[in-house]
């Protein structure tokens, strides 16, 4: 019943980031995602290993979501020169 839950969560998560307009959500959803399919990975394999990979994959998305918001940031702040 759990896994049903989270990958419900996940598909809608899937199909707002899809409809968002503004990259921030876009990016609050994908992470969102990201935690949703490491959560799927832990309740379906339910070895050591499974663990082991959820938490990889967590923290993976994890650093690579705040890659992205970093560099979203960044972009924002810097100065366009038109030619």
């Amino acid at each position: 019943m759990l896994i049903e839950i989270v990958g419900i969560i996940v598909i809608l998560m899937a199909i707002r980031a899809l409809l968002a307009r503004n990259r921030s959500e876009r990016l609050l959803y994908i992470n969102t995602f990201g935690f949703g399919i490491s959560a799927l990975i832990a309740l379906y394999i339910q070895t050591p290993f499974g663990a082991i990979v959820a938490i990889t994959f967590f923290i993976s998305s994890t650093l690579s979501a705040n890659a992205i918001a970093y560099t979203l940031g960044r972009v924002k702040e810097e100065i366009i020169l038109d030619k």
